[in-house]
């Protein structure tokens, strides 16, 4: 029945159709450690038995025309599963399993570790609901905290071998997709059991390598039926606009020319399109794409936004060089992101509504489009039951949307035929484009990066962080990994034969840095596959390698794993604690050994390579050494291109140049920890100070934490705020009840929060929000915004009122007693007024969601906030704050309810944000401040209320907080109207109808 209203508002919804065109990318990085000769990760085969044959198949068997990319890497690896030309190292352990064959400990622990084992898959919709798998997960994890970091015996020694049979077992029969495994019915049925056996195993993987050989050939059938578009994307799905930046042109046609030749060999298809990795585009390589023939492109609208601020990415583009015309579409992110992200928390019916409801506010015509564009893979494994029942209800639901005419889908180049006569001009302009021929490694911030001045038709960039390339480049891991990768291209020359170019394709993957610099997580797993391939580059041309690629320290130094920090002081296991002060470091107590200091602070350039890989008895080192202290004999050792040198009994900071209120990496018989240098004593002056109840964490009301247990009671709750004169900056300081550790590993010490705080400085030029879907009153609006985040991409932003910002320029750390402080230095904000105000949210971090903002919905899940408004949140207006800085909570709920929802006769939500006037101010308030909101409902009545509420604070640093409030909109029920409506004018045409019969 449900869906019969659906389909009433959808025809109410729209008078024309609507053109919208799906994009959905698959692509895995190269997996392949060529000095083993065996894949490193697992994930081409897991994708293979579930995502790459269900979603084809399931959206075919709606109708809908989509089109599906292909990266050459994922091509390539799926050949070699199929051809037995290798496999990965969980395949070849489950294998021994299967065999009966003995593992050695490492094995064993390599199979519990978290990441990187055989609990690698959905808790949530997986672990969780499997009996047998939560008791092994609980074992696992009562293991791990129970035995010393690294002791391998004394976990391992916890399990039985059945234990690991049934690990094994599990773990590769659930990757399989339940659509799939229904194909099997011997599969099916070994869901149910809760103990396997080696032949149950054997059967598994046999099944895996069945489903990954039918792979290609169903894109190449859905091809030649023209059911699909298929798109290729260059090879290694490198980072092209940074690779252009570097000038390796020749390197990227390469990567172009190995992709089309993949999709004739195996595919039978000549494309006409391409996508370009992330979606990151210059004008080098949208000229590339014209020059190798392809008639279209797709990128961002955040791309678009930088290169014509004020165009509409509902339209088709192209770009002319030399004759040759080059269409782009650009994807809205909303949408996109809808289906990446926020869906899986949703009935099919409901995403449909919501979407359809989206598609009304787009602009109508012929020649209009919605380009929906996303990862082809990942969402699904994140819905329940794998994604099978909303692929196959949505889908279909499009389907009967565009039989009655409300959408229209197309196959990009279809849409490319039809309205490429009527696209629009991207117009030549002047941009700044990264320079990547120079040495960038001694930058530590993506903004005082090179740039060169280009006249070109589109800007820089991609899909992530408001267009930014940030995820790639900027932070000192990622900048030296881009030297790196320029270093061995010159050292070797790449006027080579295929054998020596072929890891080095695979180093140009951008796989690499997206991962170095923590901002999409630890990269951990894929250090060692992306320093593999430069080491294979060198070899294979019969060069020896650089020493710094045989560190296990990530390119700028950063360790891969600190197992404990400190400030001031950090105790080794088994081994002596380290001290250090403003001036000094020292190492005594415990068992005397060689501590090792690095200094992250020192640049990590190969064209002047310093600090030691090895230590003083040739011990591989996880930390770039720059000291040595021998806490046996009290030397100290500096490092000097490499090697030790003794200088004598005091080990004095400014050897390493370290500064007071930096940090060390300190390594101690294999593990590394993270030693925080005394701050200089300074003077500190409050400037205001404001406090926030406890327990208010919940937004407007209702809401309710995400179910992960990551997402402890308090995590959201901000206690108070702080702001401080400290001379060249100024300090805030942020009290949580709960700061939650640092579960992902944030390079500011947490993860899970988010704040927001703007400051209006006089001006107050703009009154909205950078996504927290709220508005500022007048009194508020602001001039500077600051977004205080864990550290990665996007958390550690100043924004300014004309939309330019700076990153990482603030020194954002977690601080005692559950607090974080951010320093601003004012030569980016100015220096304090006590006219200032200050408005301070609390929410939660995602790095993958909109705006790096978690998903707010009405239910909760293991990753989704829950209790929000339905209404709201299908008219995009549901608040996304967990904590407002106000006097009391029920100060905080008025202000945060006061959006306002409409739903219009023709079933369309729309809303305005609620208007937030509750900012903190260390100016004294005038006898009276008032502001008035007023909210206008326009059903058949209109009501006004108006509520002022001013509390003033009487310490000597006075805190002022406005607040205001107005009325939300109860609306009528038109979904009901409108059937109820359809109804009636049927029952009208049936009397009409018998009524001519019997005059007849």
């Amino acid at each position: 029945m449900r869906w019969v209203f659906v389909l009433v508002l959808a025809a109410f919804l729209l008078a024309q159709p609507v053109n919208v065109v799906f994009i959905l990318h698959n692509h895995q990085p190269w997996y392949i450690d060529l000095d083993r000769g065996e894949l490193v990760l697992p994930w081409v085969r897991m994708h293979a038995v579930g995502n790459y044959l269900k979603v084809p198949l399931l959206i075919n068997q709606s109708g809908v025309p989509v089109a599906f990319t292909l990266s050459g890497s994922l091509i390539e690896q799926l050949n070699w599963y199929a051809n037995g030309t290798y496999t990965d190292l969980r395949f070849k352990i489950s294998q021994k399993i299967a065999e009966g064959r003995p593992l050695t400990a490492e094995e064993k622990y390599a199979m519990l570790s978290v990441p990187g084992g055989f609990f690698d898959i959905n808790w949530q919709n997986i672990v969780y609901r499997h009996p047998r798998y939560m008791v092994l997960l609980g074992m696992r994890n009562d293991a791990f905290s129970k035995c010393p970091p690294g002791n391998v015996t004394c976990v391992v020694s916890r399990f039985s071998d059945q234990d690991f049979v049934d690990l094994a077992a599990l773990f590769n029969l659930l990757w399989i997709d339940p659509y799939m495994a229904r194909q099997y019915p011997d599969i099916w049925a070994m869901r149910n059991k809760t103990s396997y056996t080696r032949d149950d195993l054997k059967r598994i993987l046999e099944v895996h390598i069945d489903l990954i050989k039918k792979v290609l050939p169903l894109y190449k059938s859905l091809a030649q039926r023209g059911a699909v578009e298929l798109v290729p994307v260059p090879y290694s799905h490198p980072l092209m606009p940074l690779l252009a930046d570097m000038g390796a042109l020749d390197d990227l046609r390469l990567h172009i020319n190995l992709s089309n030749g993949l999709f004739r060999r195996y595919l039978g298809v000549r494309p006409t399109g391409v996508w370009p990795p992330e979606q990151a585009v210059n004008d080098e390589v949208l000229m590339l794409f014209a020059e190798a023939g392809y008639s279209w492109t797709v990128t961002d609208e955040d791309v678009l936004r930088a290169t014509l601020p004020d165009a509409s990415h509902f339209k088709l583009y192209y770009a002319d060089y030399g004759g040759r015309r080059l269409y782009v579409f650009f994807r809205d992110k909303t949408l996109s992101d809808n289906l990446g992200f926020r869906y899986s928390s949703m009935k099919p019916e409901e995403a449909l509504a919501d979407f359809v409801n989206y598609l009304k506010k787009t602009p109508s015509g012929e020649c209009s489009v919605v380009v929906v564009a996303l990862d082809g893979e990942n969402p699904w494994e994140n819905y329940p039951n794998f994604g099978d029942d909303f692929l196959t209800a949505f889908f279909r639901g499009l389907a009967q949307l565009e039989k009655n005419g409300t959408v229209r889908i197309w196959k990009p180049s279809d849409f490319v035929k039809k309205c490429g006569d009527r696209a629009t001009p991207l117009p030549l302009r002047e941009f700044r484009y990264f320079n990547l021929t120079v040495d960038i490694s001694f930058y530590a911030s993506i903004r005082d990066l090179p740039t060169r001045a280009v006249q070109g038709r589109i800007a820089e960039g991609t899909w992530s962080a408001g267009g930014s390339l940030a995820v790639w480049i900027g932070d000192v891991d990622e900048n030296v990994w881009w030297m790196w990768l320029k270093k061995a291209r010159e050292d070797v020359g790449t006027d080579r034969g295929w054998d020596v170019l072929f890891p080095l394709l695979i180093a140009e993957a951008s796989d690499w840095p997206f991962w170095y610099g923590n901002d999409m997580g630890s990269p951990q797993t894929f250090d060692p596959i992306a320093k593999s391939a430069l080491i294979a580059y060198y070899r294979r041309a019969g060069l020896q390698p650089p020493a710094y690629l045989l560190l296990s320290a990530y390119p700028g130094g950063t360790p891969r794993e600190v197992v404990k920090k400190g400030d001031g002081n950090v105790t080794t296991y088994d081994g002596p604690a380290v001290y250090a002060n403003t001036t000094h470091i020292w190492a005594r107590g415990g068992r005397c050994g060689v501590v090792y200091v690095s200094n992250p602070a020192l640049p990590r350039s190969p064209y002047m390579f310093r600090g030691a890989v090895q230590g003083l008895r040739g011990e591989r080192l996880n930390i770039f050494a720059d000291m040595a202290i021998d806490s046996c004999t009290g030397t100290v050792y500096l490092s000097d291109g490499g090697r030790f040198y003794p200088v004598g009994n005091v080990a004095k900071l400014s050897f390493v140049g370290a500064q007071p209120g930096g940090m060390l990496y300190v390594e101690f018989n294999g593990l590394v920890y993270a030693l925080g240098i005394p701050e200089a004593a300074a003077g500190q002056q409050l400037l205001l100070e404001a406090s926030d109840p406890s327990g208010d964490d919940f937004g407007p009301g209702k809401y309710q934490y995400p179910k992960n247990p990551v997402f402890k009671p308090g995590v959201f709750d901000l206690l108070g705020f702080a702001l401080y004169d400290l001379g060249d900056r100024l300090r805030l300081v942020f009290k949580i009840r709960e700061l939650g550790g640092n579960p992902w590993g944030g390079p500011a010490g947490f993860s899970l929060q988010f704040f927001h705080v703007y400051i209006n400085r006089g001006a107050g030029a703009r009154n909205d929000t950078l996504g927290l879907r709220l508005a500022l009153c007048r009194e508020a609006a602001w001039d500077v915004a600051l977004l205080i985040g864990p550290g990665w991409t996007g958390g550690n932003r100043i924004v300014y009122s004309d939309g330019t910002y700076i990153d990482d320029a603030m020194a954002i750390r977690a601080g005692p007693n559950n607090t974080v402080i951010a320093d601003v230095p004012k030569r980016y904000v100015g220096n304090f007024d006590r006219s200032w105000k200050l408005t301070v949210f609390l929410t939660s971090w995602d790095g993958y969601g909109p705006d790096n903002i978690r998903n707010f919905g009405v239910m909760a899940d293991e990753w989704t906030v829950g209790g929000a408004d339905p209404v709201a949140v299908l008219a995009g207006v549901a608040p996304r704050v967990f904590d407002l800085l106000a006097p009391t909570a029920e100060a905080q709920t008025k202000v945060l309810t006061t959006y306002q929802v409409s739903r219009l006769p023709n079933g369309t939500y729309v809303g305005k944000p609620a208007v937030v006037c509750l900012y903190t101010s260390a100016e004294k308030p005038p006898q009276i401040q008032t502001t008035t909101v007023t909210a206008t409902v326009t059903a058949t009545y209109t009501t006004t209320i108006r509520e002022t509420a001013t509390v003033t604070a009487t310490t000597p640093v006075t805190t002022t907080y406005q607040v205001t409030t107005t009325v939300k909109e109860t609306a009528t029920d038109w979904t009901a109207t409108a059937a109820a409506a359809a109804l009636a004018l049927i029952a009208g045409l049936a009397a009409g109808i018998l009524t001519r019969r019997r005059n007849l």
